[in-house]
């Protein structure tokens, strides 16, 4: 087993950061929903086809809640994850969300697909390439997608001060070793399958928000987040307007590609 695997198996956290999470306010599965919706997960959302029947691919999907956000959209979602204990958790979770009948689970690494070429509609990552041999692993997802098909990833950047401060001082140890954050040879090995590749920054100084999320005794809250993001992006658009170069210093990038184009 890699030290991935290892690391993934043993990692049940939500948020990835090898602790229990803890919440505020509504319902933890209701809060966890409204947590994953955020900004650039939406943009790529709003960018993506209809997914209402075809089949999604929820890559390393683990115990994230996009597996859930894409079926309750319509999507037939294959979650491939070579974690699982990850993958159980979110089965009972799908299960208890009335979904179970749309998430189906596949063991599986990104560079490896169990599955038939030209067959899948949507593949869509959070925060996984990072983990992977990015070259074979795109070429993995090329390979998968119908023509046509739409790859949506959304990976962090290496630029960020704030996050490179937070890796550098509180990030599990294993992170060095087995994360490869996106600069812009990530990129390039990821278009180079396709051809092309649109991507949007987020979080320059709005980073900031993911440490305001956690009020007293470090209990996330949801209300208190929000706000947050929304005063700290205004200032980010504000920031890109003026100087666009400071994109890549964004925490996150969410990606596009599309199969023939």
């Amino acid at each position: 087993m890699t030290d991935a695997r290892k690391y993934w198996n043993g990692n049940l956290d939500t948020d990835n950061l090898s602790r229990k999470r803890r919440t505020t306010g509504a319902s933890e599965f209701e809060e966890s929903l409204a947590f994953a919706s955020t900004p650039e997960f939406e943009w790529l959302r709003r960018r993506a086809d209809n997914v209402e029947g075809r089949l999604l691919i929820d890559l390393g999907g683990g115990v994230g809640m996009h597996a859930i956000l894409w079926a309750q959209a319509g999507a037939r979602v294959v979650v491939v994850d070579p974690a699982l204990r990850r993958m159980h958790l979110l089965r009972r979770i799908a299960d208890q969300a009335g979904l179970a009948d749309r998430i189906r689970f596949v063991a599986a690494a990104a560079e490896a697909l169990p599955l038939r070429s030209d067959s899948v509609g949507v593949v869509f990552t959070k925060s996984v390439l990072i983990h992977t041999d990015l070259p074979r692993a795109a070429a993995e997802i090329h390979r998968v997608l119908e023509p046509r098909g739409q790859g949506l990833f959304i990976e962090p950047l290496n630029r960020n001060p704030l996050i490179r401060l937070y890796r550098l001082l509180f990030a599990p140890r294993i992170w060095k070793r087995i994360t490869r954050y996106f600069d812009r040879s990530a990129l390039s090995d990821l278009r180079a399958p396709f051809g092309r590749l649109r991507w949007k920054a987020f979080y320059l100084a709005s980073a900031w928000s993911f440490v305001w999320q956690y009020g007293p005794f470090g209990l996330k809250n949801l209300g208190r987040f929000q706000e947050s993001l929304a005063r700290w992006r205004r200032v980010d658009r504000r920031v890109l307007s003026r100087f666009p170069r400071f994109e890549p210093w964004s925490w996150f990038a969410s990606i596009e590609v599309r199969k023939g184009e």
